[in-house]
């Protein structure tokens, strides 16, 4: 039940006599918020840094894109790079050829085991059973030796022939090279593509910076 104050009160309001209460405030979440206009000077310095960057940017790619393209179309560019290729196949091919330094290792292990062999049969410092093991060590040493050194000839031989099969191809892998260099120069052609548009896409945005906005807008 309501008290006589709290009553008059109502009856007042009701009445017109007194103001109602005031609706709550809104709460910031509540709040819209207000649309924030562009600052034209803000858009026009913001995107010239942009266009600096972006055009600064694009010179240096412009120029080692030329430099790569040169140096790929030159008329020997393919012969060059294949001549590295020739100078190790060369190099290598003279290690492994008949007189080559290859050649010579294996029977140098098995000539060691053999004079290791001599001497141990040949010392006295020994016992019996000590120089029969010693012996018998060698022996077995110098045979592994001698069938390593077959191996590896055989090995060595593999290995220069096909050093001088890629030799006598040396016209096909130049094309092939030439080939390469070509796919290459369209990595590069296409990567620059790419900077281009967007280094566009900078200028786009700032020529709209700089242009006035339209009376009433």
């Amino acid at each position: 039940m309501r008290t006589v104050p709290a009553l008059l009160l109502s009856l007042a309001v009701a009445a017109g006599t007194l103001p109602a209460s005031p609706a709550p405030a809104q709460t910031a979440g509540q709040a819209e918020k207000a649309p924030q206009l562009n600052n034209p000077v803000e858009d026009f310095n913001r995107t010239l840094g942009e266009v600096k960057k972006n055009l600064g940017s694009l010179t240096g790619k412009i120029e080692q894109s030329t430099k790569d393209i040169e140096k790929a179309t030159a008329p020997d560019a393919a012969r060059r790079e294949l001549a590295d290729l020739q100078a190790l196949i060369a190099e290598a091919l003279g290690s492994v050829s008949d007189n080559g330094s290859v050649a010579v290792l294996g029977q140098k292990v098995v000539d060691f085991a053999r004079t290791k062999q001599r001497q141990i049969e040949a010392d006295t410092r020994f016992t019996n059973e000590e120089r029969q093991f010693l012996v018998q060590e060698w022996t077995r040493i110098g045979a592994e030796a001698k069938k390593a050194s077959e191996d590896l000839t055989m090995a060595r031989q593999e290995f220069a022939r096909l050093l001088r099969t890629v030799q006598t191809r040396s016209d096909y892998i130049e094309e092939l090279q030439a080939l390469n260099n070509a796919d290459q120069m369209l990595q590069v052609i296409r990567r620059l593509a790419d900077d281009i548009r967007s280094a566009s896409s900078a200028l786009k945005s700032f020529l709209k910076a700089v242009t006035p906005p339209e009376p009433g807008t």
